[in-house]
């Protein structure tokens, strides 16, 4: 099989299990025209990669596979699945993670993983843990918001948030934004306060030499 066939197989069970939530082995071959000896195949291989999570059984012991946070950015940054589609997939795809606040790198040094981390991490999808898969999704509903918002049908939000559980991994994912970007502000004031004590260092320097 061609090496770009491959990632193209990748690509389309990602989408659909972002796009569609839990699905079946049959129903990811149905819903993305792969054939069925392929998604047997390639369903192993992407759950040992962390991009999609087995999460029980279904009718007749079929086994249901969802989308993780890394398989989900991973549509999206292939431009499989827009902002908006992310956006209404993640409460979805949250419900089957496990993680503290506290893990998150965006929590525990926002600035250091916003310019620091996170430009190399993209650059390496597949490799994400899980707590920064989790941060780099929070971030891009937050700074998506007017792309996401505005493309969404209102009742079909209103009846995505009539669920108690998904208003709350929706409000968890927005304030642990707002933390990050507190103590951005918190460590931004910090680095001013450094810089200006090296400016002052470096003009003492020049003028003693």
């Amino acid at each position: 099989m061609p090496r770009e066939h491959s990632y193209e197989y990748i690509n389309d069970i990602l989408e659909l299990l972002t796009k569609r939530g839990p699905s079946s082995k049959y129903r990811i071959a149905k819903g993305s025209r792969i054939p069925y000896p392929t998604i047997l195949r390639k369903l192993p291989e992407l759950e040992k990669a962390g991009m999609i999570k087995r999460i029980g059984e279904g009718k007749r012991g079929a086994e249901i596979y969802v989308a993780t946070p890394t398989g989900a950015l991973l549509s999206y940054f292939n431009q499989r699945v827009n902002a908006s589609e992310l956006f209404l997939a993640t409460p979805t795809i949250m419900k089957y993670v496990e993680t503290r606040n506290e893990e998150l790198p965006a929590i525990k040094d926002p600035l250091g993983f916003m310019v620091g981390e996170l430009p190399f991490k993209l650059s390496r999808l597949e490799r994400l843990k899980v707590e920064e898969a989790i941060s780099a999704l929070g971030a891009i509903l937050v700074l998506k918001h007017d792309e996401w918002y505005h493309r969404i049908d209102k009742e079909e939000l209103k009846h995505l948030l009539a669920s108690e559980e998904n208003y709350q991994i929706l409000k968890r994912l927005v304030s642990n934004s707002m933390v990050a970007l507190e103590k951005i502000g918190d460590q931004a004031n910090h680095l001013r306060s450094l810089s200006e004590k090296f400016l002052v260092e470096l003009e003492r320097i020049r003028k003693s030499g």
